[in-house]
């Protein structure tokens, strides 16, 4: 994370995690601006890149709060501190006469105040204070956190303002749509691209090779159509005579698979953690409720297309990319264009 004062008090903050809908990317700097005692109207927020300087950015498991309150905590009252400590210095008072209260550092004795953009300067060329010399807020005192606060991206996201990975251009791209194996593990027999050529505005079409057991989150092969622009690549992808390989999963069956996961989830399992006597409760009567729940395999498809934008150039690869995990993206990315992995 990042965290930086403007001298004339701005506030900014970026975010080292992906906005999935969540709201990590409202949230997390609500943690900050609540110990920093920032007026949230003077707050803006901005997306890190996938730079090691971040650390891990992947955002999944719902852990970006758990992992991180504290730390940003830290970090606001970290800042806050050095603001105070800015304005005691500058009024000659003891450092817990003065509280930072909504983007001012307020001498609770005389009723001076200071802006924080007045007191950057000063705060710019102290040194960070210690550990114990942080102050931070009770519970009692929070203003953001546990509050309702609208998603800061909402309005751009429904109006059709937001950036997504699908917004990401270069001046003289191409495109391409890939056409996909309908079953997992099965490889191209062959394919005729002849038709595919021929609709205007494709340039060639690009055999992808398929992977190998185990799957896990690799690309599946295909053949991709490369065009310069989105319909063409589409049209092209329809005159593509694709014949497939025959896979071990072309057998399988919902109706069957449903049968098979709901007589595992009946059999008896195996006791990892016992507290109190279930069956003694059971025995002593009363009403017992039951109920079955089956969900069906589903695609992790989300609502924004996943795409991606890269610029191979001089050794070097530069990519937007509608990612969760930006450092997987770049060991992916440097993988298959067979360069090494950047780690400073």
């Amino acid at each position: 994370m990042y965290l930086g004062i403007e001298p004339d008090g701005a506030v900014k903050i970026t975010v080292h995690r992906s906005e999935m809908g969540t709201g990590c990317h409202t949230c997390l700097p609500m943690i900050v601006a609540d110990e920093l005692e920032a007026d949230w109207n003077r707050v803006s927020i901005l997306q890190a890149i996938g730079d090691v300087k971040y650390g891990s950015q992947n955002t999944d498991g719902s852990c970006s709060v758990r992992d991180f309150y504290d730390a940003m905590r830290a970090a606001g009252a970290g800042a806050r501190t050095m603001i105070e400590q800015a304005a005691a210095g500058q009024w000659g008072v003891p450092l817990d006469e003065c509280r930072g209260q909504n983007h001012l550092v307020v001498h609770a004795k005389s009723g001076r105040q200071l802006s924080y953009g007045d007191l950057v300067p000063l705060a710019a060329v102290a040194a960070a204070p210690k550990k114990d010399a942080v102050r931070f807020k009770t519970p009692k005192e929070f203003r953001y956190i546990g509050k309702d606060i609208p998603i800061t991206d909402r309005h751009d996201i429904v109006t059709g303002k937001g950036a997504f990975g699908i917004d990401a251009g270069m001046p003289g791209m191409v495109y391409a749509a890939i056409e996909r194996p309908p079953v997992m593990g099965a490889t191209l027999k062959s394919v005729d691209d002849a038709a595919a050529k021929q609709v205007k505005g494709v340039r060639q079409v690009v055999l992808l090779e398929g992977p190998k057991p185990p799957y896990g989150f690799k690309p599946l092969g295909g053949a991709a159509v490369i065009a310069d622009d989105t319909w063409s690549a589409l049209q092209g992808r329809k005159k593509l005579k694709v014949e497939w390989s025959t896979s071990e999963h072309d057998v399988y069956d919902s109706d069957a698979y449903k049968k098979t996961l709901l007589h595992t989830a009946r059999k008896p399992g195996r006791v990892a953690r016992e507290v109190g006597d279930v069956d003694a409760v059971f025995a002593k009567g009363g009403k017992i409720h039951e109920a079955e729940y089956y969900t069906p395999m589903l695609a992790h498809a989300p609502m924004e297309p996943p795409a991606a934008v890269a610029e191979f150039k001089d050794g070097k690869v530069v990519t937007w990319a509608a990612t969760q995990n930006p450092q997987a993206v770049q060991e992916t990315v440097a993988a298959a264009v067979g360069i090494k992995l950047r780690k400073t």
